[in-house]
């Protein structure tokens, strides 16, 4: 009997994909996907789609006045707090 059914792969493929699930999680999801063909693509996907964002993540910078912007909004909002 599978312990893991699509459902349940769908709803721990993040975790999954981010190394984030237990060792037995993970190797019951492992499973799952290597006999599951619409999970295994799936996964497949999610995987190249989250590449793709770290790739694209990498090369991208905050513009130094949305930067400041930004800090100067934390520090007052602690000052605040």
């Amino acid at each position: 009997m599978e312990k893991i059914n699509c459902r349940e792969a769908a709803d721990r493929l993040q975790d999954y994909l981010r190394q984030e699930l237990t060792p037995e999680l993970e190797a019951e999801m492992k499973a799952h996907i290597e006999r599951c063909r619409p999970c295994f693509r799936s996964a497949q996907f999610e995987r190249n789609f989250l590449i793709m964002l770290e790739t694209r993540a990498g090369r991208e910078c905050c513009p130094d006045k949305l930067r400041v912007r930004i800090l100067d909004l934390i520090r007052a909002e602690a000052r605040r707090g």
